[in-house]
């Protein structure tokens, strides 16, 4: 295990847990979390490279992605995600977080959205599927369903290639949607998230689809209905606007899990308690 992985560990630490979001320094300490993890690579964190490997995904009961818990607190998340050739993890958000992404081996392509307005309704399944052209009966499950405005951000490319810019970012109020996909063969990128999904905080993944809207309807705030208003303006911003409408979790997204054998800076850094065959109580 080398020494970067743990100095990614602690300046994690000090960036989310040490600093707060609003303190002048937080800035700092993530460009310099996000430098470290620039250089971060598939064999720092000791994971098998059969992991990534085309034959491994060519088993019939493979699932497409291959998720591994690296580590996860209260206030940041850590884990690997591999994904099988062509397959795009499907379009969701990272509602108050921040988020950092490097690709360790492969590379992916990812497609981002910023926030600019959004508007929260109650829909069910069924009337879902009947905007869909699909009849049925039954009066299927409420959820409630969101749209968002968005604002396309520049499509990135993103390889296992030292640098700090292939390392990608995003904050709670920019690029905290995206959609990722694999290219050119399997791939697999480290993850940090803060906070993590399962906190206290009223916060869940939600995945969404992507509606292109007219420009001059793009310059709506999604307020609620029969309430909408102009956006302010905005000259300078000629990104394509489009609008995110949550669905139910798509049923082509699942992932198996590989058990991950940590470091002991993991937990020795943390002060976390262990059971005597190495486990995190």
């Amino acid at each position: 295990m080398s020494s970067l992985f743990a100095r990614v560990f602690r300046q994690a630490r000090i960036t989310f847990e040490q600093t707060a979001i609003g303190d002048a320094k937080f800035a700092g300490h993530l460009n310099t979390l996000r430098h470290l993890l620039g250089q971060l690579t598939l064999a720092d964190l000791n994971l098998d490279p059969s992991l990534v490997a085309t034959e491994t995904f060519q088993q019939p009961t493979k699932a497409p992605c291959t998720f591994v818990d690296v580590y996860e607190n209260d206030r940041f998340a850590i884990s690997v995600f591999v994904l099988r050739e062509n397959y795009t993890m499907p379009l969701h958000d990272h509602p108050s977080m921040h988020g950092l992404l490097r690709v360790i081996s492969g590379a992916v392509q990812i497609r981002s959205y910023t926030e600019l307005a959004r508007r929260d309704s109650v829909t069910t399944t069924s009337s879902m599927a009947a905007a869909d052209g699909v009849l049925g009966s039954g009066s299927g499950t409420a959820f409630r369903q969101r749209h968002v405005l968005v604002a396309a951000e520049p499509e990135k490319i993103i390889s296992s290639s030292v640098g700090a810019e292939s390392c990608a970012l995003l904050t709670p109020d920019e690029r905290n949607y995206h959609e990722i996909t694999a290219i050119g063969g399997p791939a697999a990128f480290f993850d940090i998230l803060s906070p993590p999904y399962n906190t206290n905080q009223p916060q869940h993944i939600s995945f969404y689809r992507k509606v292109p809207v007219p420009r001059h309807l793009a310059e709506v705030e999604l307020g609620s209905p029969g309430e909408e208003k102009p956006l302010a303006p905005q000259p300078d911003d000629d990104r394509p606007r489009y609008v995110l409408e949550s669905i139910p979790n798509p049923e082509n997204y699942y992932c198996d899990t590989v058990e991950y054998e940590p470091p002991d800076f993991l937990y020795t850094d943390d002060g976390a308690d262990r059971t005597s065959d190495g486990q995190r109580k």
